[in-house]
């Protein structure tokens, strides 16, 4: 019942408005519109509870700023506002490359693996994986239990590596405003289980920067834990929804019976993967500085 209370009461937000807005302190750019993205005005942040309306908590934070804000040892991932900028928003053009980077090998792990292959040796189920032939850096076989399809590939060519809130969306959503340290780290981010996800390759190219409100996985029986995944990530990173974003999770979780009490993340998964965060942050930094020799010398 605290979950349909919870829907409703974000039903009635984005219906009536006025009561939950607030002004955000962003200002529109007035430069050539033909090269920058364009943002709407509403958006719907995750608060962290009733009470602490307009507190944040990200593992974007110093770690000490977030440990005297955690209070509780659980927080619902049902807690949004519906806030509005003066105006739509303009920002730079989403490039995958120059805002992302692309995978990186940690010179401190003592292998050849980059990001991808570290996924696909994690997510195989058997972890017995096979490496090419001439390139024993690179996986070739394995088993992957696909939660998109429900099906199983053996093949790392029928395997993508899915970035669960894509690159695209967590630029629009917040992380143009990071550097672009944060930004390669979130895309080769292996504090959780599910930030990147091996699955079919054909699926994950159905999906593309997509929110659900224009895609879900086909596997039912994934909903549920689908949309956690993706508001567990706007929660820890401290990124927006959009308001059709938002309208279409709250009935996914009506009409799939999510259990409310799974829609929660505890404060010790918060402070692990910020944790994590924290000791990685310089994962990026010899792609970072090679960037801006590219960019300063183009």
């Amino acid at each position: 019942m605290k979950l349909f209370f919870r829907i409703l009461l974000f039903s009635l937000c984005i219906i009536t408005g006025a009561a939950s807005l607030s002004l955000a302190n962003e200002i529109p750019s007035t430069q050539d519109s033909s090269k920058y993205e364009m943002l709407e005005k509403n958006y719907v942040k995750l608060e962290i509870s009733e009470v602490k309306t307009g507190v944040d908590i990200s593992i974007l934070k110093p770690l000490s700023s977030l440990l005297k804000t955690l209070t509780t040892k659980y927080y619902s991932l049902l807690n949004w506002t519906q806030r509005i900028r003066h105006a739509n928003l303009q920002i730079e053009n989403y490039d995958r490359i120059l805002n992302f980077g692309r995978w990186i090998n940690d010179t401190n792990d003592d292998t050849c693996f980059n990001t991808r292959a570290l996924v696909l040796i994690r997510d195989s189920a058997n972890k017995d994986v096979e490496f090419k032939d001439n390139n024993h850096c690179s996986v070739a076989t394995g088993k992957w239990n696909d939660a998109y399809t429900g099906k199983t590939f053996k093949s790392s060519e029928d395997i993508q590596i899915d970035h669960f809130v894509p690159l695209k969306n967590a630029y629009l959503s917040g992380a143009h405003k990071w550097s672009f340290k944060t930004r390669c780290l979130y895309a080769n981010f292996l504090g959780s289980n599910y930030h990147l996800l091996s699955v079919n390759s054909t699926e994950n190219m159905r999906k593309g920067d997509r929110a659900p409100d224009h895609y879900i996985p086909p596997s039912t029986e994934y909903t549920c834990t689908y949309i956690k995944n993706w508001l567990s990530i706007k929660f820890l990173w401290g990124l927006k929804m959009t308001v059709p974003e938002a309208a279409a999770i709250t009935t996914f979780i009506k009409d799939n019976h999510c259990n409310a009490r799974s829609l929660y993340i505890s404060s010790h998964e918060i402070q692990r993967q910020s944790k994590f965060l924290k000791e990685n942050i310089d994962l990026c930094e010899k792609l970072d500085a090679a960037r801006k020799i590219t960019t300063a010398n183009p």
